[in-house]
């Protein structure tokens, strides 16, 4: 959507979309325009105007249009694409605009209503720009497709100048008048953005430093990566210059977290914030905003969807949520749309529109399915700041996120749910679905029979995969459908969730593979482990994420495991020439902290079971000597439990194991156990895990960190074909794909110890591993001295007794501070 608007130079561009304000307020990406969007829309499209070029002598598909015209004191530059023209034997041009929709649905709703009106309104600018840039006489068909069939309906367009000119005037004006009140409010945010104070009382070492760093890259549009120790409020000295500079700048700001966690402590800082012009708007999961007994966003089976956009606009919710409130949680915005009658999860949608500082987890941004509107258009961020936290963590996302798979299990159960579901479409999903499962089962016969039931590269057969994309779609508005004449709804519905899950994979698969060319950042992998499995792998994210974040108006990421921060750098995909680093030293005693490291356990694979006992007893000493809570993380539960089972009694000792998959009812129990001031708790995880990444352990909570290995990732043929990627782009196979990663997970891990001036503790990092390279070139330098050699200990027990005494007799030191300076990352 083409807005732009130059006051000084009185000129304003704008595209037919601008014009037509967006669509209409309706729940269900099938209302209004929703199937033009979908792969089978844009199909039935492509195919309807190669029609045309075969049949009509001289036809020509998407070709631009442009002219300029006069309102008031302003030049309007009109500019779009029509989607055919041709010419008549007399001279006059024929302009076409094609538009898909399910005819069984639509066709007889069509004559009259605001969908027919915006069709022809659009059409009708294009008549306009054709008959005043060219000087012909014109005439308009407006082709209507039919999704499901490919049926077509042509209908004539007049072309009425005076009327068009008129309307185009009004709308232009109403335009301005928008964009002047959003000038005025704009320059209010800007002069209180100049009095706006730093949250709390007083500064922690480090903050003024990295206030001042974000300040600068906000103003000159640079990245900043910044690594910074937990503790030191990296939350309000980053949240407090971007918000004044997107005030200053008329900019959005995006606060974009890993987990939910972490962005109750985003909304306490920003609500600490002194100001009455700026709105927030923070976003929860659609599922845990949904009012509904059944997720099924379409307005005839919820009472919340139907009729949406007229209970909106009688009710003036937005603007009184607005109006009456600086900071819109989640249970407010629920509770006030319910009782209005109205989707809360499309509220908070509408909300994040018009909010100053949204927000919400990566995925709002950086995954195609759920992204905000405002952030997939090409551009749309131009005029926005992101703040990302625990930037390490979108590495792993992005890649998640575009590493679809179809695997023969979970297609198998969705075969069952279709089976007895009673919609009147569950024969053709069973049909689809076969087809998918056939799919996957040609793929894995790619594979040599000698290679038993290891996984291997496989090719993707394009023209079937588009064919099948085609197949869902069709399914997908005929299940639609047969929901809106009575069908019977039912939870997790089966067919739409084979829909989503094949249209992930397509849009990931044009991505791996367009027009026969593989893209090296991409592998697919066939396994016949399972009944089968197809997958993508997206090696390098920074393919995917690169263009987003670089379209942004700058990003700043940070955590306190940025480094090296040219591996951040170059896998986020940020521009080397626009990216600065900035590493802040700890502020807190390193007296206050002993790191030691184990050099007579081995924890490397081949050593782990014969050397369960020594790391048990190791546990034990560790636990025996420690007054207050222990957190012993392992690279895997397997591990976990085989030490677990070779402890010696601990009395006085509770043992808490939370189950694999422990939910967040059960994770806050064990957090609680550690709080409630009883008998000392040893508390067994796994890094990388909820325990071990976004949750905070203040005060007394923990007193020790074991953290058992280097926590590298699994050795499997993905990750190995990850090494192979890494090791020929950046001569850093190994390294890029296990080292770093385990690390990582490691400074992680330790940095739930010392969150604030007065917590003290020890960390154990218990592998003799951690003193040899490359493992010991990503240990912080603020955890030793001269070398990393100084943290070798063989009587950890007794290091940490002695270290316990110490705090008690009060030998330790006061917080200093420090001056830091960022720096440029070289290419």
């Amino acid at each position: 959507m083409t807005l732009r608007i130059d006051a000084a130079a009185r000129l304003l561009t704008i595209s037919p979309a601008a014009l037509l304000g967006g669509t209409a307020r309706r729940i269900g990406f099938d209302r209004g325009e929703g199937f033009e969007r979908l792969w089978i829309g844009q199909a039935v499209h492509r195919r309807v105007a190669a029609e045309s070029v075969a049949l009509i002598p001289g036809y020509h598909s998407e070709k631009s249009v442009r002219f300029t015209f006069a309102v008031d004191d302003y030049t309007v530059v009109f500019e779009g694409r029509v989607d055919g023209r041709y010419e008549e034997p007399d001279g006059r041009v024929v302009v076409d605009e094609i538009k898909s929709l399910h005819f069984a649905e639509d066709l007889v709703k069509l004559p009259g209503s605001p969908r027919m009106q915006r069709f022809q309104l659009q059409l009708s600018w294009y008549l306009h720009a054709v008959a005043l840039s060219e000087g012909r006489s014109v005439g308009g068909r407006l082709i209507l497709a039919d999704i499901e069939t490919g049926a077509t309906r042509i209908v004539p367009v007049s072309y009425e100048p005076d009327a068009v000119n008129a309307d185009l005037t009004r709308r232009v004006r109403a335009l301005l008048q928008e964009f002047f009140g959003q000038e005025a409010l704009a320059e209010a945010k800007s002069a209180e953005a100049e009095s706006l104070v730093f949250p709390f009382p007083r500064w922690r070492p480090g903050q003024r430093d990295m206030t001042a760093a974000v300040a600068r890259a906000a103003a000159q549009g640079s990245h900043l990566l910044i690594e910074a120790p937990t503790g030191i409020g990296k939350t309000a000295a980053a949240l407090y210059p971007l918000l004044r500079a997107a005030l200053q700048q008329s900019k959005k700001l995006y606060v974009l977290t890993a987990k939910t966690t972490q962005q109750e402590i985003f909304t306490k800082t920003l609500k600490a914030i002194e100001g009455e012009s700026f709105r927030s708007v923070r976003l929860r999961a659609k599922e845990r905003m949904c009012a509904n007994d059944v997720i099924l966003c379409h307005e005839n089976h919820c009472r919340y969807a139907k009729d949406y956009g007229a209970k909106m606009e009688q009710s003036g919710l937005l603007d009184r949520l607005l109006e009456g409130n600086r900071h819109l949680d989640p249970d407010r915005v629920f509770e006030q749309a319910r009782q209005e009658v109205v989707c809360p999860f499309a509220v908070s949608l509408e909300l994040a529109q018009r909010a100053d500082v949204v927000i919400g987890d990566y995925n709002y941004i950086f995954d195609p399915i759920v992204a905000l509107a405002d952030a997939t258009d090409p551009g749309a961020l131009a005029d926005s700041f992101l703040l990302v936290d625990e930037a390490h963590n979108l590495i792993d996302r992005g890649r998640s996120t575009y590493s679809p798979e179809l695997t023969h299990t979970a297609l198998a159960e969705l075969a069952l749910k279709i089976g007895v579901s009673s919609a009147r479409s569950a024969l053709d999903a069973e049909r689809a679905l076969g087809q998918v499962m056939l799919l996957v089962a040609d793929s894995v016969a790619q594979l040599p029979e000698e290679s038993g039931d290891a996984p291997g590269l496989v090719s993707l057969p394009e023209r079937r995969l588009d064919e099948l994309r085609l197949d869902m779609e069709s399914l997908l508005v005929r299940h639609l459908a047969d929901m809106r004449t009575g069908g019977e709804r039912v939870p997790d519905d089966p067919v739409l969730a084979l829909y989503f899950t094949f249209a992930r994979f397509h849009d990931v698969s044009r991505l791996a593979v367009c027009d026969g060319e593989p893209n090296d950042a991409f592998d697919v992998i066939a396994s016949p482990a399972g009944g089968g499995r197809l997958s993508i792998l997206c090696k390098d994210p920074s393919q995917v994420l690169g263009p987003i974040v670089n379209g942004s108006a700058g990003l700043i990421g940070m955590s306190a495991t940025l480094s090296p921060p040219e591996f951040h750098r170059d896998l986020i995909g940020l521009d080397r020439d626009r990216t600065d680093f900035l590493r802040l030293p700890s502020p807190f005693p390193r007296e206050n902290r002993v790191v030691l490291v184990s050099p007579d356990i081995d924890t490397s694979w081949s050593a782990r079971g014969p050397g369960a006992p020594k790391l048990a007893a190791l546990v034990a000493d560790v636990a025996k000597a420690c007054p207050g809570n222990v957190l012993v993380l392992f690279p895997s539960y397997r591990f976990l439990d085989d030490v677990k089972r070779l402890l010696p009694p601990l009395p006085g000792r509770r043992i808490v194991r939370p189950s694999d998959r422990s939910n967040e009812l059960e994770r806050n129990a064990a957090l609680d156990t550690l709080r409630d001031g009883g008998s000392p708790v040893l508390l067994f995880a796994v890094s990388g895990g909820a325990f071990a990444e976004g949750v905070d352990y203040p005060g007394e909570m923990l007193s020790a960190v074991v953290v058992v290995s280097p926590a590298l990732p699994q050795v499997r043929f993905e990750q190995e074909r990850m090494r192979l990627y890494f090791e020929e782009r950046y001569e850093k196979g190994f390294e890029y794909a296990y080292v770093i990663p385990g690390m990582t997970r490691v400074v992680q891990s330790a940095g739930r110890l010392i969150r604030s001036e007065s917590d003290v503790g020890v960390v154990v990092l218990a592998c003799r591993r951690f003193l040899r390279n490359p493992y010991r070139r990503y240990l912080p330098e603020a955890w030793f001295g001269e070398s990393a050699d100084e943290m070798s200990e063989r009587n950890v027990g007794a290091a940490t007794a002695n270290f316990f005494e110490r705090v008690k007799r009060g030998e330790l030191p006061q917080a200093e501070g420090g001056d830091v300076i960022p720096r440029r990352l070289s290419s």
